[in-house]
């Protein structure tokens, strides 16, 4: 062989690739394209893309050793996305195709053609640009993390309920989405690693696949040393933890020495995520509406006054309406508020899908007790609250004196310690005498309301505050820009009403809008909800939320929970089989199949003529381009035409035969192929053609009228004969 013979064989720089590793990449490329459009496809539009896409594939890849450009191989893929369109909105828009096959199936059709051509134009193009240049390749790798990605995105922020089509059918069953989404992610691995399987070289695949391995083995030790990533690790109100487990504890409650988190933390540009997941359901077992529409649940008390903040009390005589760990038995709440007219009993149930430091409960806790967990594997724990909220706005308290009678004067000194900074004073002197009349200015109950409500005017929450630095943060947010969250507010309206006499703490735990109940028995406590407030006790009451509602809010609340989800974790709280009954389930999977079955038997008729059409305005355009061809590249289209025409009679040359052998193959039937070959191959070399080629195309085709007209027939009628020129 010469050594010209040789340079031929592969008309391109483009290494060979063994058909083993083209039909895995085809079969990556189709399982791509439908975990793509299987959420936004009918299942006609499923079928066709996973078809259009593996065809495309192996199109790309013929497509890659010739002389086409990858920048003119993307001006080409602009086009015919143009022509997609164009066709599409031919089948969808044109009343003929529904009038002949009727409105659904031509939609149907119009969807297999749009996603079926579609995925072949971008899989091609794809394969095209990764076989060009080898670095082009992490474009596919990308494209199968995407097309999971995207399958599964609404499952991101902890919603189990989504996405529908693969939560639905297994919540019917009782099961786990959960375990699904986990599935799915096993399976875009295992696709990935079919695409790293098909490398030309045996050893690079094993390579590839084996620096997979470790990356997931490395991931998979992490997870198990150091455990997942906690979503809310960002908790600077110190609500969440691991906490203690049952077995733990020696008693029903834990010593409040042992308490972690004992010091609420100023932050400086502090950010939550936009959409948080959900770390708790409360199941509400009565009627109950907030008198200030908003839903508080304690979890802690910081009243301890450190010379700087508010710490956890380190004495165990104050704050023992606080509860001291999670129930393994019934335990009542020691000083809870006196159940009477102004406060009345409401039953929760609290399933907590994230690890807490200690239970929190509706505002004034009465009673913990364990609660069976029906489903383990979603809910860390639950627990049985009951609360005594107040049921009577401001109004009803005013006239009441504040502190307990029983206190003594330590106590008491205790809840009124406050910073010696006398702006604190003097500020909330001005504020009861600008803000009350004169026969309230006397009443601790109206100057605490009074407090809270200058605050809510002049304040502007924002997260994006910067006073964590100053040696007393609370003073460089009150006397300073007034901009803050939760912590600056509570910890400025305590220190202010301790300032003039009025028994005070900090609460955190958490703040939920009345509203995002939207009328079920379940609510979705999120981190975002975590909140600090000031408490104010008085006589008769116990400790009343006297929260702070700044007016101006730079960072706005996140959006109210998925109600979908809210009745889902409610219902799983219950141990409810969410949706239906393993019949409905049944007759839903059938309807299921059903669909997809009629679905796929409009898509056979709409793929077929559209694979049809396709192969024979192919075919023709690779018949009549040489009539239109340039001059630089004439010889070579008509040399392909040649190739096709004979390629209908079944010459067709051999793996590993070069074209000169070829021609002299055929020279016997037809002596000119040889020159067109020649013709050709002077063209490829730049030795220029030595003249126009096409009266040797039309001499090869008389030559073909020697053989059978049956033969010639067939082959000119065969729409796909032309996929087999080599």
């Amino acid at each position: 062989m010469s050594e010209r013979e040789t340079n031929v064989v592969t008309p391109t720089h483009v290494p060979t690739e063994p058909w083993t590793a083209t039909a895995l990449r085809s079969l990556v490329h189709g399982i791509v394209a439908v975990v793509a459009t299987i959420p936004i496809a009918v299942p006609a539009g499923v079928l066709s893309a996973a078809l259009g896409a593996a065809v495309g594939a192996v199109v790309g890849r013929a497509v890659s050793g010739s002389r086409l450009r990858v920048l003119g191989a993307a001006i080409g893929t602009l086009g015919a996305c143009a022509v997609v369109v164009a066709v599409r909105s031919l089948l969808a828009d044109g009343p003929s195709l529904a009038a002949s096959v009727g409105p659904e199936s031509a939609a149907s059709i119009a969807d297999a053609w749009s996603f079926g051509a579609g995925a072949f134009v971008f899989s091609a193009l794809l394969r095209f640009a990764s076989a060009r240049r080898r670095t082009l390749a992490i474009l596919e790798v990308v494209a199968i993390g995407l097309a999971f990605a995207q399958l599964v995105r609404a499952h991101r922020y902890g919603a189990i309920n989504r996405p529908f089509e693969i939560a639905d059918p297994i919540l019917v069953r009782g099961g786990d989405p959960t375990i699904a989404i986990a599935i799915l992610g096993g399976v875009a691995l295992f696709v990935i690693a079919l695409f790293l399987l098909s490398e030309r070289s045996v050893l690079r695949s094993v390579f590839h696949v084996a620096v997979l391995m470790m990356l997931l083995l490395g991931g998979g030790t992490a997870v198990y040393l150091h455990g997942a990533d906690d979503p809310f690790a960002d908790d600077p109100l110190g609500l969440q933890g691991k906490g203690k487990n049952e077995k733990d504890q020696k008693d029903k409650k834990t010593d409040k020495s042992e308490r972690p988190n004992d010091e609420l933390e100023f932050r400086d540009n502090y950010d939550r995520p936009k959409n948080p997941p959900p770390i708790g359901v409360v199941l509400f077992h009565d009627e109950y509406s907030p008198p200030f529409g908003m839903y508080y649940f304690r979890q802690g008390a910081f009243s301890q006054f450190n010379g700087a903040r508010l710490v956890q009390a380190t004495r165990s005589d104050v704050d023992q309406d606080i509860a001291d760990g999670f129930p393994t038995t019934t335990y009542r709440v020691k000083e809870a508020p006196l159940v009477g007219a102004y406060r009345s009993t409401v039953d929760t149930t609290v399933g907590l899908l994230a690890d807490h430091t200690r239970p929190f409960g509706l505002e004034a806790p009465l009673v913990f007790s364990p609660e069976a967990n029906p489903n383990p594997r979603r809910f860390r724990r639950m627990y049985r609250v009951t609360s005594a909220p107040i049921m009577t706005g401001y109004e009803e308290l005013l006239g009441h004196d504040v502190g307990a009678p029983s206190w003594t004067e330590d106590e008491r000194r205790h809840y009124t310690e406050a910073p010696s900074d006398p702006r604190y004073k003097e500020l909330a002197e001005r504020i009861v005498n600008e803000m009350l009349p004169d026969y309230l200015r006397a009443d601790p109950v109206a100057q605490a309301i009074a407090v809270t409500a200058w605050l809510g005017q002049n304040g502007t929450y924002s997260l994006r505050s910067k006073h964590a630095d100053a040696e007393d943060p609370t003073a460089h947010f009150l006397f300073g820009d007034l901009t803050g969250y939760c912590v600056h507010f509570a910890h400025a309206g305590v220190f202010l009403m301790r300032s003039i006499g009025i028994p005070t703490r900090v609460a955190t735990g958490y703040a939920v809008p009345e509203s995002n109940r939207q009328g079920g028995s379940g609510l979705v406590v999120t981190g975002a909800d975590a909140h600090a407030w000031p408490e104010v006790y008085i006589d008769g009451f116990g400790w009343v939320v006297t929260d702070v509602s700044p007016a101006k809010v730079l960072s706005p609340a996140p959006p109210p929970p998925d109600p979908d989800l809210q009745r889902l974790l409610a219902e799983l709280m219950r141990g409810e089989k969410p949706l239906a009954d393993d019949a409905q389930a049944r007759e839903d999977f059938g309807a299921v199949f059903r669909r997809w079955f009629d679905g796929a038997k409009r898509f056979l008729g709409g793929a077929l003529a559209g694979a049809l059409v396709f192969l024979v305005l192919a075919k023709i355009w690779r018949a009549l381009v040489p009539l239109v061809a340039s001059k630089r590249s004439r010889a070579r289209v008509t040399y392909r035409a040649a190739l096709d025409r004979l390629s209908e009679l079944g010459r067709r040359r051999r793996i590993g035969e070069t074209r000169e052998a070829f021609a002299r193959r055929l020279s016997g039937e037809f002596p000119h192929f040889v020159a067109l070959t020649d013709a050709h191959l002077a063209e490829v070399f730049g030795e220029g053609a030595p003249s126009d080629p096409r009266p040797l195309l039309r001499a090869v085709v008389r030559e073909r009228r020697a053989l059978p007209f049956w033969r010639r027939a067939l082959g000119t009628l065969s729409p796909w004969s032309w996929l087999r020129t080599r």
